[in-house]
């Protein structure tokens, strides 16, 4: 069973390991820390989860990404997003044809997270999805944000739907009232995604 106390205890070491620097530059290296993680989603979205594991969903990696920046004193917040979640992601030929297929015709509406940083450099919006080596597949990633103003964002056109810090539940409240094929076109999609995703780490 997962506690408070073993997230605090895995939060803390990590950051130990990852984090050396203070100030802005501290900032960019728990951004890029997160950002290395490899996306997939998967059932279980908890930060733990996802520190154990070392990998997460945008859920998952935001949270982590949050908690550590509060941790170093800054003033950070989880935004919920929603938008075409097919809209900032590239078709690439190794991908099945029928992920290639739900690209193409896109309108995948998803619940996204970001973290909305505040502080003297103004308000940032940190999107820490994508590693940087899915530059080899033509995702647009962030290789050169330096602290100021906003990452490179896996959804360029969103509409902000929360920042309540309950983000768990808030993202399951306003994904229940998606359609219901809005929903399933969500699940296959997310699900063609992570089965691509898994299949390149075999190569």
């Amino acid at each position: 069973m997962q506690s408070e106390t073993d997230y605090s205890e895995a939060l803390d070491a990590f950051l130990r390991t990852r984090v050396t620097e203070r100030g802005t530059a501290g900032v960019v290296q728990a951004y890029r820390a997160v950002q290395a993680m490899p996306y997939r989603s998967v059932a279980d979205r908890t930060p733990l989860t996802a520190l154990r594991t070392g990998v997460g969903a945008c859920t998952a990696k935001h949270l982590i990404l949050r908690d550590l920046l509060r941790r170093m004193g800054e003033e950070a917040v989880i935004e919920v997003v929603e938008g075409d979640f097919a809209s900032g992601i590239p078709v690439h030929d190794s991908m099945s044809q029928p992920l290639q297929a739900a690209l193409r015709e896109g309108g995948v509406i998803d619940m996204h997270c970001r973290v909305r940083l505040s502080g003297a450099d103004g308000t940032r919006h940190l999107d820490a999805t994508w590693p940087l080596e899915m530059q080899r597949f033509g995702f647009e990633v962030d290789r050169d944000w330096a602290g100021q103003g906003d990452t490179r964002q896996a959804i360029a056109k969103v509409v902000v739907r929360s920042d309540d810090d309950d983000v768990l539940g808030t993202k399951a409240r306003l994904l229940a009232g998606l359609s219901e094929e809005e929903t399933r076109k969500r699940l296959e999609f997310l699900r063609l995604l992570t089965e691509w995703l898994a299949g390149q780490d075999k190569r």
